[in-house]
């Protein structure tokens, strides 16, 4: 098994999802890709009024488009992209991930004008949603109960750049009955800029 396969086979698995290899919609992929290209044109831009009364009636076509094609959570595309950047989603910060193995995964981020602040860091939020994405990973391996947030803890040790590639871990630290801990950290090259602590809860047989 590849390792695009190993993390295509974790993803079906943590959704509850099976699909076999080779079904992602590479249009879907590029669309997913374009958004999220549009969210760091908009932060950054700022256009004259006619091009931006322009730009909103191309993207309210768009909506109206999109509008006729509305499907329930279980056959959404949109965060099922296995094999591409980010799970063909365009909320959490685009992460490819490279190894995983059940208790620990080891991923690559970079963060785009999108997800600024000020002064050039990245939010602190985008911080805590990229950990609460990843660690829930974690919790929720192949084989293991469902689970849910139940905390999150993120202490930011510097600031943290805007469109550099950095590296993310997760790691399960321990599990007492139905709480599972799972320790986080983001770094440069250099530094250790963030770190995380998170208590998953696994669900009861009626809870979703």
């Amino acid at each position: 098994m590849s390792a695009a396969d190993g993390v295509r086979e974790h993803y079906n698995l943590w959704l509850g999802r099976r699909q076999p290899p080779g079904t992602e919609d590479p249009d879907f992929t590029r669309l997913a890709d374009a958004v999220r290209r549009l969210q760091d044109q908009f932060t950054a831009s700022r256009p004259p009024p006619a091009l931006a009364a322009h730009s909103a009636d191309t993207i309210e076509d768009l909506v109206a488009a999109l509008a006729g094609y509305q499907v329930g959570e279980p056959d959404q595309v949109a965060g099922r992209q296995f094999a591409a950047v980010g799970r063909g989603q365009t909320f959490v910060p685009p992460v490819e991930i490279d190894t995983f193995d059940g208790d620990s995964v080891t991923a690559r981020v970079s963060f785009g004008r999108f997800y600024l602040g000020s002064n050039g860091a990245v939010h602190g939020g985008a911080i805590s949603l990229l950990f609460d994405d990843l660690l829930g990973q974690v919790a929720n391996a192949p084989g293991k109960p469902r689970s849910r947030t139940a905390s999150l803890s993120v202490d930011y040790r510097r600031v943290i750049p805007l469109e550099t590639e950095l590296t993310v871990t997760a790691h399960t630290s321990r599990v007492e009955g139905r709480k599972v801990f799972v320790s986080g950290a983001l770094r440069s090259d250099r530094h250790l800029l963030a770190e995380a602590e998170g208590l998953f809860v696994r669900l009861l047989a009626d809870q979703q």
